[in-house]
């Protein structure tokens, strides 16, 4: 596991690790989180990488901007602990 404080060196290591799944905020600084989803699925090396954005921005327009940027699952904070965890062994179970 491995996290990131800004959104370019986060985007750094997602393509030096290609994990199976990114949680991602959507305001980060440097680069904001749609901006990183774009960069991961427009990769072919990292496309298959799946990204759930966290964020407190809840609106549809947000929503929407998130899976035109490749968004895979969307989640607006306060989420549920326990519900996040099935969500991610429910990603990783094929791993």
């Amino acid at each position: 596991m491995a996290s990131a404080e800004d959104g370019e060196s986060g985007l750094a290591a997602v393509k030096r690790l290609v994990p199976r799944v990114v949680l991602l905020d959507v305001m980060l600084p440097k680069v904001d989180g749609f901006s990183v989803c774009r960069e991961i699925k427009s990769s072919p090396a990292l496309s298959g990488v799946v990204v759930v954005m966290l964020t407190a921005l809840g609106q549809q327009v947000d929503r929407q901007r998130a899976i035109a940027a490749g968004a895979d699952h969307f989640i607006t904070k306060p989420f549920d602990e326990n519900e996040l965890l099935l969500l991610l062994r429910r990603l990783t179970a094929h791993a």
